[in-house]
C-alpha cells in the first residue's frame, strides 16, 4: 500500500462512530485543506512567510485528527522555516507539503469512499 497518511480511528472514536458526522467532517477537511494548500502556494509567491507560518500551523490540527505523523512533521518544518524567512528552505518544504498533501487527500478520499 505504501505510506499510510490517514487513520480514522481517532475521528471515529471522537464522533462515537456516527458515520454521517464523520463523512461530513472529512468532506469539510478536504475542502479546507485544498484551500489552505492554495493559500500556502499563493503566500509563497507573494513572499508572505508569516501567512505561510500561520497556515501551516492551522493545518497541523487536520494532520493530528487523522493521525498523519509525516504530514504533521512536514507542516512543522514548513512552519519553522517560514518563521525564519529562509526562502530556499521554504521552497523545498513547500514542495514536500504539496506532494504529501496530494497523497494525504487521495487517501482521505479513499477512506471516505469506504464509509458505508
Amino acid at each position: 500500500m505504501g505510506t499510510k497518511y490517514v487513520d480514522l480511528e481517532f475521528l471515529m472514536s471522537s464522533a462515537k462512530n456516527d458515520l454521517e458526522q464523520v463523512k461530513e467532517f472529512i468532506q469539510d477537511v478536504l475542502e479546507l485543506n485544498a484551500v489552505s494548500i492554495g493559500s500556502l502556494n499563493a503566500a509563497f509567491e507573494k513572499g508572505n512567510f508569516l501567512e505561510m507560518k500561520e497556515t501551516a500551523h492551522m493545518l497541523k490540527s487536520s494532520a493530528d485528527i487523522f493521525d498523519s505523523t509525516i504530514y504533521k512533521e512536514k507542516l512543522v518544518a514548513l512552519e519553522g522555516v517560514s518563521k525564519a524567512g529562509e526562502r530556499e528552505a521554504i521552497a523545498k518544504a513547500l514542495k514536500e507539503i504539496n506532494e504529501i498533501a496530494t497523497a494525504w487527500e487521495a487517501q482521505l478520499k479513499e477512506e471516505l469512499g469506504k464509509l458505508k
